[in-house]
């Protein structure tokens, strides 16, 4: 009798620390780049959030403390968890966020800011030419192996942030403002070459409409200005992925420190 007592609670204990681990997990996996993605089937995220709690509760464990549990605390607790894992992805999506805004200025001045096409990534309509920036990015973000940074994260996370215990103090708000700042860096830096490129011709064809007022500059500055627009885009792919892997890398230094300073 007593060690079935014993056993009960036993399995309760690794329950409840389980649900715990499964919570986090499940509040980052929700608002993580890739994993977030609208494309993914619910019932795949579910499947995945499950099957990588399983693979770290051994992990998690010994960090996991079992206080007494009000439904107070457990809102509390969720709350918290949410919070932290809307940072933890944010740091990336403002990355995401920049391409996409620098890509509308661009489109804009290329002729392109009617054309829209539905994002699989968040579900809303954006420009082709931010599509095209959207899903580079995210192919950079594959090939650098930043999913497999996110999930160490997620496990380094348990080891130096207990369940429940992050807070919003002051150097998580600075690093906010830091993110948001990159943001609008990572718009112009990264399409840079195509915003210079495209200023320039636009006035050079100004100057040609006011020395040669005959010639139609509407009819000539549309097709040239996309000529020019891809030509430039395409030659600094090489230049915008080496700007990315930069700023992925700070996107990472910028979630460990959120995780310790939490």
């Amino acid at each position: 009798m007593n060690e079935l007592i014993v056993y009960t609670s036993s399995f309760y204990t690794n329950f409840v620390i389980f649900l715990f681990v499964l919570l986090r997990v499940s509040a980052i996996m929700v608002f993580a780049p890739v994993f977030s993605s609208m494309s993914i089937p619910p019932q795949v995220k579910m499947a995945f959030c499950f099957v990588f709690s399983a693979a770290i509760f051994p992990v998690a464990k010994p960090f996991i403390h079992i206080h007494q549990l009000t439904a107070l605390s457990l809102f509390v607790i969720t709350v918290r968890e949410i919070v932290f894992a809307t940072l933890l992805a944010l740091t990336i999506h403002f990355i995401w966020s920049g391409i996409e805004l620098g890509a509308q200025l661009v489109g804009y001045n290329m002729g392109f800011s009617i054309a829209n096409v539905i994002s699989p990534e968040e579900n809303t309509q954006i420009s082709i030419l931010a599509e095209l920036e959207s899903i580079f990015a995210i192919l950079v973000f594959l090939c650098i192996d930043g999913h497999h940074e996110f999930i160490k994260a997620t496990v380094f996370s348990f080891k130096m942030l207990p369940i429940g215990e992050f807070v919003i103090n002051e150097s998580i708000v600075n690093i906010f403002i830091k993110l948001v700042s990159m943001m609008f860096a990572v718009a112009f830096n990264v399409l840079a070459p195509v915003i210079i490129a495209l200023f320039i011709t636009q006035v050079v064809f100004g100057l040609i409409a006011r020395t040669m007022p005959q010639i139609n500059i509407m009819i000539v500055a549309f097709p040239l200005n996309i000529a020019v627009g891809f030509l430039v885009l395409g030659a600094a792919f090489t230049f915008a992925t080496n700007a990315l892997i930069t700023y992925y890398n700070e996107a990472f230094k910028y979630i460990y420190a959120i995780i310790k300073v939490g």
